[in-house]
């Protein structure tokens, strides 16, 4: 009776698969941490032996470079402490690196390899056809086939010495990758920051415009809640505090529109609209001397705003200003402001027969 034949040994690059899985899900640091530990044993064929002990195995064969073992001992070191998948950025970074770790290990043990260790940094074998391989010069003398392997002891005895330049290339590889990699992130975390910031900001002239539009439309409940989400997302826009102050007058809530009209003169002292707001409440609230002085104060902002000429006639009419109340009335127009400034009416004969006028009504 023939035995069924036996299945076939795992390799390092099934081995890698099935940790690309594991990685791939987001798994706990456990269960990393125990498919990167298979990915080494099969990489040097020691299925024994684990922790850092294993890496430092790994290393010394120069399947990994020194930044890789710091990577996996990172990532061995996190396993023991937690046992839930990674909860933050820090975290994630410990098993990405982990995982190129494991590719470079996989990659460097694709090659036959000679039993004897070699520096790392050994030069080639001559007559090599692959370029010297920056994980140590064992793979590059595997690549070499079985005679290049036969003859590595005597050719290693007449090898030049290393070349420092290539050494510090070869160690400064993985700070190079480590800088890129922070570099990516901060310009992730700053292009996210801006896009933050436009969205916040245009979010309020949102709020503003849809307050405008349903206050011309009539719904003045829709506007208020607008307006003041617009006024909380930008304290220093004076605009929803205008509307806001012009909706509690129109609705005879003379206290807050004081409130409200107060801050926006405070916030943007150049507006021409908040102190013409402010100076219409208090002509509405009867200090006709106060409204004066912020309707004149609109107008030093903007010389050709009509209806802060307007009803700077009213205030001074009230004032019994009467003359320069209909000077003011008359240079701004037709307007609203007209009915509280009463025509003058016409000459009336004086005692001697000169045409004279009546005494001005009372305030």
């Amino acid at each position: 009776m023939t035995a069924a034949p036996d299945a076939s040994p795992p390799t390092p690059r099934a081995a890698l698969d099935a940790a690309r899985v594991v990685f791939g899900n987001s798994a706990a640091a456990p269960a990393l941490w125990s498919a990167a530990q298979h990915v080494l044993q099969q990489v040097i064929a020691r299925p024994s032996l684990t922790g850092q002990a294993l890496v430092a195995e790994v290393r010394q064969q120069g399947a990994i470079t020194l930044s890789d073992a710091h990577a996996l001992v990172a990532l061995a070191t996190w396993a023991d402490r937690s046992a839930v998948a990674a909860t933050n950025e820090s975290e994630r970074l410990i098993a990405r690196e982990a995982w190129m770790a494991l590719d470079h290990a996989v990659a460097n043990a694709a090659a036959p390899r000679v039993a004897a260790p070699v520096s790392p940094f050994a030069p080639p074998v001559p007559g090599a056809s692959a370029p010297p391989s920056p994980w140590g010069a064992a793979a590059a003398a595997g690549n070499a086939g079985p005679a290049g392997a036969a003859g590595g002891n005597a050719t290693a005895a007449n090898a030049p010495a290393p070349d420092p330049a290539y050494e510090v290339v070869a160690a400064t590889a993985p700070h190079r990758r480590r800088f890129l990699l922070a570099l990516s992130a901060l310009v992730v975390i700053v292009v996210g920051a801006a896009g933050w910031v436009w969205w916040y900001s245009g979010r309020a002239g949102r709020e503003f415009q849809a307050g405008a539009e349903a206050y011309r439309a009539g719904s003045r409940e829709a506007a208020r809640v607008a307006f003041a989400k617009a006024a909380q997302l930008d304290p220093n826009d004076a605009r929803p505090l205008i509307y806001l102050g012009r909706i509690s007058r129109e609705e005879g809530d003379l206290a807050r529109a004081r409130r409200f009209l107060t801050t926006a003169v405070r916030v943007a002292p150049g507006s021409s609209l908040a102190a013409r707001e402010l100076a219409a409440l208090m002509l509405a609230d009867g200090q006709p001397e106060i409204a004066r002085r912020f309707y004149v104060r609109a107008l030093e902002i903007d010389p050709a705003d009509r209806t802060a000429q307007g009803f700077l006639g009213c205030a001074l009419y009230r004032l019994q200003r009467y003359d320069e109340a209909r000077r003011w009335v008359e240079r701004a127009g037709p307007g609203e402001w007209q009915p509280c400034v009463p025509p003058l009416p016409p000459p009336a004969p004086g005692p001697s027969g000169a045409p004279g006028y009546p005494p001005p009504p009372p305030a």
